[in-house]
């Protein structure tokens, strides 16, 4: 860029310059996003501030703690509404430093927490999900030293408990982290908190009906059905079609339908908690089939559905009945999660009632994470506070590339005298 601008300047000026750039007009904030991000360096985070409004970012700085936020907030007191996550600090910070305004929280990271309680509850019941069809679908379950690891550390963590030993007590007592020994005690049954691995479905799994209706009319020619199903979008070879139709051939003559995939507790939690137009046909009778056999299952997928409803109607007074549907319904997990709803109820209410969200400031902190890669992740918070906001700017300004960041205020304001 330089060179196309008849200028010689080393990096290290190049970037005093930039340093030293004013930055862009900010207009008067009403509306603000505050997230946080992951810096260079492990578990240490930072917070970005983005105006809602513009969807421009604002500033940033190297911590997520509350004094910071509140220094800037008091510093900025047209403040009205703060969109923020469920972060205890930035809730005390924010409650500090600009009392009066409204806060958020955000509808994405409710969803996303309720997914996680739903998960819970799926994994409980998991003996509900029906048994796959086919050996070679089978969900692989935990064993052998995995296993038995979870068995043992959940019986010694309840025999701790049940003599009164604290959670931090027990995880320095058996050398686990202490949110593992919450977990395991939590789970009524060490099977709740064993995790499960998935098996892939065969790739020949997409054709598996399609074969099944070309032998029923009468297509027992396998080259035939490998050519058909190829020009479908199969990329296996002609012995896969072979060994599946060899491996299913008293289905194939009885005119039954493919085996089942297995499903797995993450891809069933997806399926109850996706809306049922966007499912299709075999997951919805998938779907029908297990609320059948699990009327468990059935009332968490009513509450999964009414929640996101009260998003639709945007009526408070919705997510005051949920909470007590759900506190209802004995679901531990959905009551540790109603919990956190009540405890920051007027934000809870604020997210369903209002148009404002922190979706704005993650997509900034996307645009952040590809400009701290560009630098090798070596930027510190000033630097990279500056090039985040003339990015921004300078897209939304459309006058340069964004390689072209000095150009947002006028090159003559970066180079040096």
């Amino acid at each position: 860029m330089l060179l196309h601008l008849h200028h010689v300047l080393s990096w290290a000026s190049l970037l005093a310059c930039l340093m030293k750039s004013a930055d862009p007009p900010t207009p008067r904030l009403r509306v603000v996003a505050v997230d946080d991000f992951a810096l260079r360096r492990a578990r240490r985070y930072a917070t970005l501030v983005v105006d809602a409004e513009t969807r421009l970012p604002v500033d940033a700085w190297d911590t997520r703690d509350a004094d910071p936020t509140i220094a800037w907030l008091r510093a900025h007191p047209d403040i009205e509404v703060i969109c923020r996550d469920g972060s205890a600090a930035y809730r005390g910070g924010i409650s500090v430093g600009a009392p009066l305004a409204v806060q958020v929280s955000d509808r994405f990271h409710l969803w996303q927490n309720l997914g996680r309680k739903i998960y819970e509850v799926v994994t409980a019941h998991r003996d509900c999900l029906p048994e796959p069809d086919d050996e070679t679908t089978a969900p692989r379950t935990p064993g052998g030293v995995m296993a038995a690891r979870s068995r043992r550390l959940h019986t010694a963590v309840h025999a701790l408990l049940a003599e009164g030993m604290a959670l931090r007590a027990i995880g320095r007592h058996l050398d686990v982290d202490r949110n593992v020994v919450r977990r395991h005690a939590r789970a009524a049954t060490w099977q709740e908190v064993a995790p499960t691995w998935p098996r892939g479905d065969s790739i020949i799994a997409p054709y598996q009906g399609h074969l099944h209706r070309l032998w029923a009319e009468g297509e027992h020619n396998i080259a035939a059905l490998a050519r058909e199903i190829t020009a479908r979008g199969f990329r296996g070879s002609e012995a896969t079609v072979r060994l599946y139709l060899s491996s299913h051939r008293q289905a194939l003559d009885a005119g039954l339908p493919p085996p089942a995939p297995a499903r797995s507790t993450f891809e069933v939690t997806r399926l109850l908690t996706t809306r049922p137009e966007r499912l299709d046909e075999d997951q919805r009778i998938f779907v029908k089939h297990l609320l059948e056999r699990c009327p468990e299952l059935r009332t968490l997928h009513g509450l999964a559905g009414s929640f996101r409803e009260i998003f639709v109607k945007k009526r408070a007074v919705l997510m005051d009945r949920w909470i007590t549907s759900a506190r209802q319904s004995g679901f531990a997990p959905l009551v540790r999660f109603t919990s956190g709803l009540l405890d920051d109820l007027d934000a809870v209410h604020a997210a369903v009632t209002l148009p404002y969200n922190s979706g704005v400031a993650e997509g900034r902190i996307t645009d952040l994470k590809l400009i701290k890669r560009q630098m090798a992740g070596r930027a510190g918070i000033r630097l990279l506070r500056k090039r985040v906001i003339l990015v921004a700017h300078s897209r939304r300004s459309h006058l340069l590339p964004d390689d072209d960041l000095w150009a947002i205020n006028g090159y003559e304001n970066l180079v040096c005298a």
